[in-house]
């Protein structure tokens, strides 16, 4: 199963439109402790989506698990308000991680160290990669040189009218 999301990942890359790093350090799990990285993919982002590097595990090989949810039941859940709903959940002790993001939005990757007796400490270079284009248009400067040429027209007009209203009351 492994090595089919490896084969899966190196058949994809060539296919990328774009990528992000997502997480690219080090850090201390305790046991029971978890830590979060917190991620947004935008619409134009949402087409064949997938988290996606390499981490490993100090110490003793521990098998971590990632869990991917939605910034909604990241905070839902803190707050002990109702149930979460987890989008992908992957249980790895070190090498390649393979997740696939399902759509746009705000999204929690959690990092937990449940379920193992000793702390322990976390490398990776995650990255998020998709085959969409990622670029968002944005209307407002085309609308804004709209709003300032005709308001620049606006001006030049009434000044005319202005001046010739001056002029033509001027010689009667």
């Amino acid at each position: 199963m492994r090595s089919a999301a490896v084969l899966l990942v190196f058949l994809a890359l060539p296919v990328v439109a774009g990528s992000f790093a997502l997480f690219s350090d080090t850090l201390d799990l305790d046991v029971g402790s978890y830590r979060f990285v917190k991620f947004r993919i935008t619409p134009e982002m949402a087409e064949s989506t997938f988290i996606s590097g390499d981490f490993f595990t100090d110490s003793l090989p521990a098998k971590l698990e990632f869990i991917l949810i939605t910034d909604y039941d990241y905070r839902r859940g803190w707050e002990g308000r109702g149930e979460i709903d987890t989008l992908g959940v992957v249980y790895a002790e070190k090498g390649p991680l393979f997740m696939e993001v399902p759509d746009f939005g705000d999204f929690v990757l959690i990092i937990s160290n449940r379920g193992n007796t000793d702390p322990v400490v976390f490398a990776a270079d995650l990255s998020v990669s998709f085959t969409g284009s990622g670029v968002t248009y944005d209307s407002l400067p085309f609308g804004m040189t709209l709003l300032m040429t005709l308001l620049a027209v606006g001006v030049v007009i009434a000044a005319v009218l202005l001046t010739v209203t001056k002029l033509s009351s001027g010689k009667a």
